[in-house]
């Protein structure tokens, strides 16, 4: 039989997945979706499609030898199926932030500058700037499709880097496209919608590849002498490159860190965290990069986001060292609701649990089979470093296990598949290993300890050989697969019926902003309605500046208006109270509200003498108060255009300091990476640059003290 009959059978099972994945999608009822989301109303057909294709997948793995082209491709299907399956049935993109992220990037291009003053998100203003100019330059005047089809192309984006920090690690090529899926169906968490944060995790994978490709070391190959303490590394020394390429390579690294300071508030800290760990673990030859990531940062954080921090210590500084009630805040906390919504919310927190628990068996297996995988460990345990500085609004937890996926999904793969370079059954590099090491001459007094290091390898070779639990181990990884595709249908869109956008929401929201008349609030309801309260609806995405939206309490008693009607009326003259069905929905499914809430609600709004119904279909009603002509109207009352005062008597001296450091950080840093012929500077820079960062701090307390 030819060799391509096999991959090509395989490539026609996947594709008929395929088929059967989205040839059921028409005429799906998104009206019909329960407290379990999407799965809800998804045919039956579609899920087994979706089973066909991940099995496929596996299935290639049992071949003899890889096959690059036909994996990708099916990878790719795989991700389109599990992040573009809302794409294809939902009118408009989904989620609600992701309307106020377009709000932002509006904006940016209106005005050519960001307005800390008026939202904390511009104190980080990479990213709103960075699509502005791209939107801007391509001549696109609506942002809907980039919104839409952005989870499936960032996703994608994050598989360049992932494979490429995979090819740096010494596993097989099935563990490296095994976990490429599991990497895939594990990012449940839904932070890709458009946002600077799925922007910055790329930036995190594209900082943590360079790193480890290219600025590894040459670590040694073998551990001490002696067969019980033989360890080989589980990752392969950095590939060679001339020094201009070094040099630029080194530049890119700090280049991505300096525009993730610039657009978010913790993948930075992410990169200090992992950069510091592999720097310790001997995985990364740039040992004063953390330093200098860390001025940078710093530096930021106090002369660029001061409208953040400035009279708001208490808030970001408050959860800070509290390690079990950050993670408590985000994961007990957010079990709320009814039966089937907490039922969702568990199966996070139990699919979050599997993924870690297979990963950290896998990594024992390797270690049990002497091999030592550093980058891997600290990879996996450094952004639990995040949970003990804030609870991040009650989302910590679904941040750290974000950052861990990568790592967790290489482990668990190696769980199935835990040999070194090539296939398990052919372990070539560790048999070189052995050979280099045989072949090597030795004194007579180290020959005791050089046969055992070869009969060790060689032993350790042979393990890997055998093909006895092959089958066990596929059948094994298909299971995993299967199942995991499945839970990431209902982790991922658990929550759909209020994360969608309907038509009629996003109509009557664009009544509201083409009725502003210059400015005005706009009263929405919902349960919690505190200050840090977000509205199950596009909003902001028009008028920034104009428009205010205001939360306020929804009364559990449907006919309960009268202090709804009262609170807008002191809005003023042109306000407007919005409700929608993915608010009522959000509200009966978090706080247990009736069934027909939204229904008794509306009506009672449309019976109150005090309110006039200003624009109303299925999805949203929108409504002004009858006031007199004399009564005030209403505007977004924003904070003082000016903002705060940003400089005290020492910010010149800090500015000066920041620079100085900077100078000669980076100078060591090139020096020690690209220059090692001049490696004898490295200790005159470093000295010279203690002054200088004595100084910044002390610029840096003298702002926080002053101006906070």
């Amino acid at each position: 039989m030819p060799s391509w009959v096999r991959p090509a059978a395989i490539a026609v099972v996947a594709a008929a997945g395929l088929a059967l994945f989205l040839l059921p999608l028409r005429g799906i009822s998104l009206r019909d979706m329960n407290g379990l989301g999407l799965i809800s109303v998804l045919p039956i057909a579609s899920l087994a499609g979706l089973a066909v294709l991940a099995a496929a997948f596996v299935a290639m793995l049992a071949l003899r030898r890889a096959y690059p082209p036909v994996l990708a491709a099916m990878l790719i299907a795989v991700v389109f199926c599990l992040d573009g399956v809302t794409g294809l049935i939902e009118p408009l993109p989904r989620f609600a932030t992701a309307y106020q992220v377009a709000g932002f990037v509006s904006y940016v291009s209106g005005h050519g500058s960001v307005a800390p003053h008026l939202a904390a998100y511009f104190s980080w203003p990479g990213f709103f700037a960075l699509i502005a100019f791209v939107t801007g330059a391509a001549g696109v005047h609506s942002l809907l499709p980039l919104m839409t089809w952005w989870p499936v192309v960032i996703d994608l984006l994050l598989l360049v880097p992932f494979m490429l920090l995979t090819r740096q690690l010494r596993i097989s090529w099935r563990a490296r496209w095994f976990a490429a899926l599991l990497f895939c169906a594990g990012n449940w968490v839904g932070q890709d919608y458009f946002s600077p944060q799925s922007f910055n995790y790329l930036l995190y994978l594209a900082f943590i590849a360079i790193l480890l490709t290219w600025f590894s070391g040459r670590h040694r190959e073998l551990g001490r002498p002696g067969p019980d303490r033989r360890r080989v590394a589980g990752e392969l020394p950095a590939r060679q490159a001339a020094a201009p390429q070094r040099a630029i390579l080194l530049g890119l690294v700090v280049a991505i860190f300096v525009v993730s300071a610039l657009s978010h508030q913790l993948t930075p800290f992410l990169m200090i965290a992992a950069c510091l760990g592999l720097v310790l673990a001997g995985r990364a030859t740039p040992r004063g990069l953390p330093v200098l990531l860390g001025v940078i940062l710093l530096g930021w954080i106090s002369y660029g986001t001061i409208a953040y921090w400035s009279g708001h210590l208490s808030t970001i500084f408050g959860d800070l060292g509290q390690l079990s009630g950050n993670f408590s805040a985000s994961v007990s906390k957010r079990v709320i609701g009814t039966d089937l919504h907490q039922f969702v919310d568990k199966s996070r927190i139990l699919l979050a649990a599997l993924m870690a628990l297979l990963a950290i068996a896998g990594l024992v297996r390797r270690m049990l089979a002497g091999i030592s995988d550093r980058a891997l460990a600290v990879l996996l345990v450094a952004p639990l470093s995040i949970a003990a500085l804030q609870s991040y609004g009650g989302e910590i937890s679904l941040r750290v296990y974000l950052f861990t996926l990568p790592a967790a999904a290489v482990g668990a793969a190696c769980l199935f598949f835990p040999g070194l370079d090539g296939a398990p059954q052919a372990p070539q590099h560790v048999n070189g290993i052995a050979a280099a090491v045989a072949s090597r001459p030795c004194p007579p007094a180290e020959s005791g300890a050089h046969g055992a290091t070869v009969v060790y390898l060689k032993g350790m070779a042979d393990r890997f050989r055998r093909p006895a639990t092959a089958a066990v181990a596929l059948t094994l990884a298909g299971l995993i697969a299967v199942g995991l595709a499945a839970m990431f249908v209902l982790t991922r869109y658990g929550n759909e019926a209020f994360e969608q956008t309907p038509a009629g929401e996003y109509a009557a929201l664009n009544y509201i902003y083409d009725h502003d008349r210059g400015g005005t609030r706009v009263l929405w309801v919902s349960r919690p309605a505190g200050g840090n309260a977000t509205p199950q609806m596009p909003w902001q995405f028009r008028d920034l500046d104009k428009v205010q939206f205001v939360p306020y309490r929804a009364p559990r008693m449907p006919g309960d208006t009268k202090a709804v009607a009262a609170a807008l009326g002191r809005l003023g003259r042109g306000s407007f109270l919005i409700t929608t069905r993915t608010e009522a929905l959000f509200t009966r499914q978090t706080a247990g509200f009736p069934a027909n809430w939204e229904h008794g609600f509306r009506a009672s709004l449309n019976a109150d003498p005090s309110l006039k119904l200003a624009y109303s279909n299925r999805d949203a009603a929108v409504y002004t108060p009858e006031l007199p002509a004399s009564a005030p109207g209403a505007s977004a009352q924003t904070p003082n255009q000016a903002g705060p005062h940003r400089s005290t008597v020492w910010s010149p001296v800090g500015i000066a300091a920041l620079a100085a450091v900077l100078l000669l950080l980076l100078s060591r840093e090139f020096i020690r990476e690209c220059a090692p012929s001049r490696r004898w500077l490295l200790r005159p820079l470093a000295i010279a640059s203690l002054p200088c960062l004595a100084l910044l701090l002390c610029a840096v307390a003298e702002r926080f003290l002053v101006l906070a």
